[in-house]
């Protein structure tokens, strides 16, 4: 991971601009449950119709200003992103292509292959979430606290006294996470090398009749992609 923030480091700026907009159209979207209170509980009793119609009028602001923020705040992020990964991609390829043959062997072609696409894919979605919910939410999560203070202390106090449950439980269900991706990463791996060995084979396969066995044979390795894939973001999903 050091490594990977050695090539964001160059964007910091970008993603420091972008990370203040985000910021922004969170505390926008914030605001809105706040006005809403406000109308329900101050001005509908009194039945004051301008007062209600101007904050209305706000609450449109509010909804468009988040929405336009998030947006743009989105655009740079995959930007960023994009940016990274593609330096990255093109420092490791010069890498590879440096690696003695002995080298290659202990790493592999379908591991190397899937440190070209798949990791580096990762890495993409990595970056953009990591601006994308990385601040928003924090912001979300705190701020939400504050304003359910403001509206309802006693509804705040049952949110602080589970926050340390849940933490204790997404931690546990991570814990239990990183393990299947690592598998899922070799099932990965083995799916390429069986494509690599089919296409470089292609010839012998067909001359000695061999294509049924290797259509199970990429079938099985398949599916065990596919579960175990499902496996893991079923779980993590539980954060």
């Amino acid at each position: 991971m050091k490594k990977v923030f050695t090539y964001i480091k160059p964007y910091t700026g970008r993603m420091t601009l972008g990370l203040i907009i985000k910021a922004t159209g969170t505390f926008m979207d914030l605001g809105l449950p706040w006005v809403l209170a406000r109308i329900i509980d101050d001005m509908i009793p009194l039945g004051e119709i301008s007062y209600i119609l101007w904050w209305g009028v706000v609450m449109l602001l509010l909804s468009i200003g988040a929405r336009t923020f998030n947006i743009m705040a989105n655009r740079m992020a995959s930007k960023v992103a994009r940016d990274v990964v593609e330096t990255l991609r093109h420092d490791l390829f010069a890498k590879i292509q440096s690696l003695s043959g002995a080298q290659v062997d202990r790493f592999t072609i379908p591991s190397l292959e899937s440190r070209m696409t798949s990791d580096t894919y990762n890495i993409h979605h990595m970056i953009g979430m990591m601006q994308r919910m990385g601040v928003r939410a924090p912001i979300l999560l705190i701020g939400g606290v504050i304003i359910t203070s403001t509206l309802e202390p006693v509804l705040t106090l049952v949110l602080v006294a589970i926050m340390p449950l849940l933490g204790i439980i997404v931690f546990i269900i991570s814990r239990k996470g990183i393990p299947l991706y690592t598998a899922l990463q070799n099932l990965v791996d083995k799916m390429v090398r069986v494509v690599r060995e089919n296409i470089s084979g292609i010839r012998v396969i067909k001359a000695l009749s061999k294509s049924p066995y290797e259509k199970r044979r990429f079938s099985k390795v398949n599916q065990e992609v596919s579960d175990m894939e499902s496996k893991a973001g079923l779980t993590m999903a539980m954060t």
